[in-house]
């Protein structure tokens, strides 16, 4: 695991971690773009996508629990996809919010060591 990572994964939980706490509380839609925008620049979102390795992998976000133990590729998939759908449905990242589902990813994000598979 690169120390640049680390760096990356640690800032973006310490700035987001109260922001993205599940429940019914609002976010901001300049929170949740400015938390995308901090994705991408901290290389985060993968470039090279497939939306059938979405499909694949969609049933982390209807159990939040188990990203627990989702590969540093599975989370940057979620969160690829996540951010995409944003675009096109703007809302979506915060229901991902409010169901837990980002909290879980930015808290794998910070345990280590990852499996890096995939």
């Amino acid at each position: 695991m690169n120390h640049q990572f680390l760096k990356h994964t640690s800032s973006l939980y310490a700035k987001y971690v109260n922001d993205l706490a599940c429940g019914e509380r609002p976010i901001s839609v300049c929170r949740i773009n400015e938390f995308m925008d901090d994705l991408a620049k901290s290389s985060m979102l993968l470039s090279e996508f497939k939306w059938a390795d979405w499909y694949q992998n969609s049933h982390l976000v209807d159990r939040p629990e188990y990203i627990a133990d989702a590969t540093l590729h599975e989370c940057k998939l979620l969160l690829t996809a996540m951010t995409r759908l944003e675009r096109f449905s703007p809302g979506v990242m915060d229901n991902m919010r409010r169901q837990g589902v980002l909290l879980a990813i930015i808290e794998r994000f910070n345990s280590f060591p990852f499996k890096l598979v995939g």
